[in-house]
Order: C-alpha cells, then sequence, then structure tokens
C-alpha cells in the first residue's frame, strides 16, 4: 500500500509539472530594431562585422550597410514568395530588401551577419536545451556562441536556398545543444547567405528552457499513476 501511495503521489506531482512546465522558458525570436520586441526575450537583431568563425562557403563576408533606423521590420502579407513569419516572429534585414518592400533595396550576394543575444542565470547552463525554426533567403549559417550548429548546402539558388534553411515552408528546425549554452549572456548569429541578389532576409523563432517537454511530463506521470493502479489490482487479487 505503502507503494502504492507513494507511486500515485509522484505521478500526480509530474501531471501538476505540466502546468508549471513553462514557467523557465525563454522565448526567442526574430525582430527589428525598429519595432517591440513582441514579448519574446531575446534583443532584437543586430548587424555586426563578419566574427572570426564566420563558415566559409566561397562568398565574400560584408558589413551589412544599416538603414538610420537600424535593422527593419520587413512586412510579409502572402506567401507568394516567402511563407509568412513563423511564430511571434518577423522577418528582418539591415533595410528594405523584402519581396513586398517599397521602395526595394537590392543586396548583392555574398555574407551579412546578424546577432541576438539573451540572459541565461545559472550556475550550470549545461541544464538548458532548446530549438529555433529558421527561415532565410537565401539561406543561413547559425551559431550559438561561436559554434556552428548547421551547415547550409548546395552553391546556386535559383529561389532561396537549394539546401536548408530556405524561405518557403514551415522553417527548419535548428537545435540548440546544451553544451554550447554559457552562464550569463548567450549569442546567437546568423550568416545570411545572398547568392542569387534580388530579396533578402532571416525570420526564426524559437525557445530555450531547462524542463521538459510538457507533453513528456505528463506521460512520465500518467505513466506513474498507471503503474500504481496496476500495483494496487494485484494486491487485491
Amino acid at each position: 500500500m505503502k507503494l502504492f501511495s507513494k507511486l500515485s503521489a509522484l505521478g500526480a506531482v509530474f501531471v501538476a509539472a505540466t502546468t508549471f512546465a513553462s514557467a523557465d522558458t525563454l522565448f526567442l525570436a526574430s525582430y527589428g530594431q525598429d519595432a517591440g520586441n513582441g514579448g519574446n526575450n531575446n534583443s532584437a537583431l543586430a548587424v555586426i562585422a563578419p566574427p572570426s568563425y564566420a563558415y566559409n562557403n566561397g562568398l565574400p563576408d560584408f558589413t551589412a550597410p544599416v538603414s538610420p533606423y537600424g535593422t527593419l521590420y520587413l512586412p510579409v502579407t502572402n506567401s507568394s514568395v516567402w511563407s509568412l513569419p513563423i511564430g511571434n516572429s518577423s522577418w528582418v534585414s539591415y533595410n528594405t530588401t523584402g519581396p513586398e518592400s517599397n521602395p526595394f533595396v537590392n543586396t548583392p550576394n555574398g555574407n551579412y551577419f546578424f546577432t541576438s543575444t539573451f540572459d541565461i542565470d545559472t550556475k550550470d547552463p549545461s541544464i538548458y536545451n532548446g530549438s529555433l525554426s529558421v527561415l532565410a533567403d537565401d539561406t543561413v549559417a547559425v551559431f550559438l556562441n561561436g559554434q556552428l550548429l548547421n551547415t547550409p548546402t548546395g552553391t546556386a539558388y535559383p529561389h532561396c536556398s537549394n539546401g536548408t534553411p530556405t524561405c518557403t515552408g514551415d522553417g527548419t528546425l535548428i537545435y540548440l545543444p546544451s553544451n554550447d549554452f554559457v552562464d550569463g549572456t548567450n549569442t546567437l548569429t546568423f550568416q545570411v547567405v545572398q547568392a542569387n541578389k534580388s530579396d533578402f532576409g532571416l525570420d526564426f523563432y524559437g525557445s530555450v528552457s531547462t524542463v521538459p517537454e510538457p507533453g513528456s511530463l505528463l506521460l512520465l506521470g500518467t505513466g506513474l499513476m498507471g503503474c500504481a493502479g496496476t500495483l494496487m489490482r494485484r494486491m487485491r487479487a
């Protein structure tokens, strides 16, 4: 009977924990310096000079010529060229470079670099995990604290990337490994590749958390309660 009570109580704890599972979650999304943060926990995308750890793809590295307002929100009202923004995010660029921008600014071929930061206050940053869904025109290499997280593939870009990430679909899922987090300020760097001139932009949405997925907690909790029920039936038999 004591074991039954313990399993039931532990299962109930895990089920109840699903209510609070998002308490230590940071929400990350792209937004320009000309707009509000939309409730996200990271800083606005900012243009930076090419870092020493840039991914070498044979294209020249540039520092984008930022508009007077900093990075800009790019309005997207239909999905004929780009997918609509992911989650609570927006397409962002150094200027009015989106397919619906007016006046339109063409982006020369090359690599352009953007950064966003978020803070973790813990002695053990390895307890965090996370992911981002990313769209880009033409494509993008993502770094967390200088560590390359994905390798874009392909060399020709007739419409966005012929590898991943691209500018259409649901976004490419990029995981943020626990070992790459640091205590304090964490830096996401985006090396956006332009290889077919014309439209240019970046959009991402994701989260970083110290807790398992709420669904995992619920599954574990209900499993423990199910074990308790089985044990009770055997005891009664």
